[in-house]
């Protein structure tokens, strides 16, 4: 399920328009992606309420997650198998402050339950120091790991890790749909990795290694038309439909 969460950032984080009715950058929120990789054609589906995000469906449902709210924070990811069972579960609180104080993925693997829960302080230099946790259901082995994200210009910059891999990421300066949907940029450095909201992701360089590039081609408001992604070896092009 991780893959799916990457598929995301690279797809519903880096969004614009190919088309609208409405030439307001305020209202630009994504309805379809058609990617195309090594297995041929995807269609990917996006619903909304609103500006919140209600699910992100492909044609084959291998990608089926759906978001839960409450008001206007995301407090719930399901992603579900294409029988309509739920495989992993994300759960996001929050602070009075409105911040995100933990994250929590439960996912079945092998008939088992594996956790995983991140605990978040925000610091006065602007970094937020995280505290992991991981285990599973039956051994109930427990492991931490410890990290600190930055920041630029409202996107993350850098992740550093005691036990996990580094990551650092660069953007361009185009807009990013993300924007625009209610909630995606409280939870967008979750799970050890960081995604794009405002701006659109370049680059993520992990371990000093270039573990994905992105290029993309623009409309005349600056958003992506298509692009371009490279990800640990996988190769996608993607068209924008709004």
């Amino acid at each position: 399920m991780k893959k799916l969460l990457l598929l995301f950032g690279a797809l519903a984080l880096t969004l614009a328009s190919c088309s609208s009715d409405d030439n307001s950058s305020d209202s630009v929120l994504l309805k379809k992606v058609i990617l195309t990789g090594e297995g041929g054609k995807t269609t990917v589906n996006y619903t909304y309420d609103g500006n919140k995000i209600v699910s992100i469906v492909d044609d084959t449902k291998e990608i089926n997650m759906h978001y839960t709210y409450t008001g206007d924070l995301i407090t719930k990811l399901e992603f579900r198998l294409p029988d309509g069972s739920v495989e992993q579960t994300n759960t996001y609180t929050y602070g009075t402050d409105g911040k995100l104080a933990t994250f929590l993925r439960v996912e079945l693997d092998d008939d088992q339950l594996r956790g995983h829960k991140e605990v978040y302080t925000y610091n006065a230099d602007g970094t937020i120091s995280v505290k992991l946790y991981s285990g599973d259901d039956k051994t109930q082995t427990l492991e931490s790991d410890t990290s600190i994200i930055k920041f630029v210009n409202g996107e993350v910059s850098e992740i550093t890790s005691t036990n996990s891999p580094d990551h650092k990421y660069t953007y361009d300066s185009k807009n990013n749909a993300a924007k625009n949907v209610l909630g995606l940029d409280k939870i967008a450095f979750v799970d050890g990795e960081g995604v794009g909201v405002f701006h659109n992701e370049l680059s993520d360089i992990s371990e000093g290694e270039t573990w994905s590039t992105y290029t993309y081609t623009y409309n005349a408001d600056g958003y992506p038309q298509t692009s371009v992604d490279d990800t640990e070896g996988l190769h996608y092009t993607s068209e924008y439909f709004y």
